[in-house]
């Protein structure tokens, strides 16, 4: 199976699709240490990652307790790959029936080499 990076602003997957990945997310590292064009501070690299996905749009000033954690939406079996020390790879499978018609929001929480962390927040993910 390729490896798509993705660009677009939705991600659609369904029961009757094969688009469940893997897809990479890239967090772009800033070209220098003054200035201020990346994610990720010059000169570091993203240590570990995980991702959680919620129903519906959460955002970084949402509290994540009122909104429903999808648990079933990344796929287990799948080994969250990071490569360049900035594209994060990860792959999906279908939820259940629970889902259908919803849109879902991924956090990604990031560990830096550096030791430093943050969330990032991609919205959507389309449930078809």
């Amino acid at each position: 199976m390729a490896k798509v990076h993705f660009d677009k602003a939705v991600i659609e997957i369904g029961y009757f699709s094969d688009l469940w990945g893997p897809y990479g997310f890239k967090f772009p590292i800033a070209t220098s240490a003054t200035a201020n064009d990346g994610l990720i501070p010059f000169g570091d690299t993203i240590f570990s990652v995980s991702v959680k996905t919620y129903k519906g749009s959460a955002n970084r000033g949402s509290d994540l307790s009122n909104f429903t954690e999808i648990e079933d939406l990344i796929d287990p079996d799948y080994t969250i790959e990071i490569t360049d020390g900035h594209t994060v790879w990860i792959k999906f499978q279908n939820p259940g029936s629970d889902y259908y018609g919803e849109k879902a929001t991924l956090v990604f929480e990031v560990t830096l080499a550096s030791g430093g962390k943050a969330d990032f927040y991609f919205q959507h993910v389309a449930v078809k």
